[in-house]
């Protein structure tokens, strides 16, 4: 062998091995210690940052609209919120449609409420598209969202908790009496008379011990990307060269971004096998997340022609989970619910969007449509006799995986939120269990509020 061969053919050894050392490192970083050892927390007194009548654990759109109506109807209210801004999914996570708010004919405005308020805010400042005349989708500016969000929190005297992580309830007589929050000033309480979750994986309902499930087969949660220059081309480009770069058969979408030309919001690709209400396999799929952007990115440069110049302007702060535990409430939303239209004597929201069911091993969509002009969502689905003071709000809302299809979406999550702030003020003011607050009460006082009731 020459030498010039020789060295060629050793240095590329090397390089193989490296690479292989820096990818074996990098998996056992990704991979916990197992251990059976324990350590032993010393006692310690804490302090009781806020005594009120409501606490939300949860600061998405869902999370916000329960404050906000807790405050409205009198109570006196805390907002947690692990992120540095609210709007969950939507602002953190960059998911930027709203679906529409009108019947399936189109007669009839079935959402009102919180939901058509801010989009009437983020309409005065060009923030949102509406499509099809106002009664087909909306697009959001989700930046310009947050600091709406802020605004509701503000003028409704809510006291908000942001960089602020739920830890643990404290329980009397299978009631939570406060719950434990650390943030920057340690470790704090905050007690309440009623609480919402709107945690979105039902961290509070977990440890309060209501019943829930993790179904086979999730939906597969999605990194979002705000990028500018991507061809024209590229779902063809990742189909035909997906496998040069690590990417599975896998189906996305995406939408623009209000008031940024040529900037679309891309949500092109999944994270399958992801249980993300696991802390460990959250931290993989936030990074692989980011790794399929920069993947399909890659493509764009490589094949997407002299004139591609694709940006990365925004990558969400977390990436968009679908699906994780579903809890058991006094009744249970189902998929024939949902497609035959059913109307509840208890109904606090309506929907149109059709099931859409992610699949949890190619990502393709499989939709279902209803076959009326709306369905709705019972308050029954939100309370548990099991959890006298805790409402649930959100995507972990007592329904099976058919139902869960349709009413995950966030116009239709936003109403649960309003009717949860609702049903927790007038459990808090009445003294009584949230699963016997007067569902007709909580309809009227929505009702007064400008919410749709039906």
């Amino acid at each position: 062998m020459k030498r010039r061969t020789f060295l060629a053919a050793a240095l590329a050894a090397a390089s193989g091995v490296r690479a292989a050392e820096k990818e074996g490192a990098r998996q056992a970083a990704m991979t916990p210690t197992s251990t059976s050892e324990r350590i032993q927390e010393e006692p310690r007194s804490i302090p009781i940052v806020q005594d009120c009548d409501v606490c939300v654990l949860g600061g998405s759109c869902t999370g916000v609209f329960a404050a906000v109506r807790a405050a409205q109807m009198g109570a006196r209210v805390a907002l947690v919120e692990k992120q540095n801004a609210f709007g969950g999914v939507a602002a953190s996570g960059l998911v930027n449609i709203w679906h529409k708010l009108y019947s399936n004919d189109g007669k009839e405005q079935i959402i009102g409420g919180l939901t058509h308020e801010v989009i009437q805010r983020l309409a005065k400042i060009r923030a949102v598209t509406s499509h099809g005349n106002g009664k087909g989708n909306f697009t959001l500016n989700t930046d310009e969202l947050k600091i709406e969000l802020d605004r509701l929190v503000i003028e409704n005297k809510i006291t908000p908790y942001l960089h602020t992580f739920y830890a643990a309830p404290q329980m009397e007589a299978g009631r939570v009496t406060a719950v434990f929050i650390e943030n920057k000033n340690g470790r704090q309480a905050i007690r309440a008379k009623v609480f919402v979750d709107a945690t979105g994986d039902g961290d509070l309902a977990k440890d309060a011990g209501l019943p829930f499930e993790i179904r086979n087969g999730l939906q597969p949660p999605t990194m979002c990307a705000e990028i500018s220059g991507l061809p024209g081309s590229i779902f063809k480009l990742i189909r035909e060269h997906r496998e040069e770069f690590g990417l599975a058969p896998d189906q996305g979408w995406g939408a623009d971004v209000p008031g940024s030309p040529g900037v679309r919001m891309c949500a092109y690709t999944h994270v399958f096998g992801t249980v993300a209400s696991d802390a460990t396999q959250l931290t993989a799929a936030e990074i692989e997340g980011r790794r399929q952007i920069r993947a399909y990115m890659d493509i764009a440069r490589k094949y997407g022609g002299e004139n591609n110049h694709p940006c990365l302007l925004d990558l969400a702060s977390h990436i968009g989970v679908r699906e994780t535990r579903s809890f058991t409430a006094n009744y249970k939303l189902t998929e024939k619910d949902v497609l035959s239209c059913k109307r509840f004597p208890d109904a606090i929201a309506n929907g149109t969007y059709h099931i859409d069911v992610h699949d949890p091993k190619t990502g393709k969509f499989k939709f279902k449509e209803p076959e009326g002009d709306f369905y709705q969502i019972p308050l029954g689905a939100m309370v548990s006799d099991k959890a006298p003071n805790v409402v649930l709000a959100g995507r972990m809302i007592s329904t099976d995986r058919g139902a869960f299809g349709g009413i995950r979406v966030m116009v239709n999550l936003n109403q649960t939120g309003e009717a949860a702030g609702v049903t927790a003020s007038l459990a808090a003011s009445g003294a009584t269990p949230v699963s016997q607050v007067d569902a007709e009460s909580v309809r009227k006082s929505l009702s007064k509020l400008g919410a749709v009731i039906v």
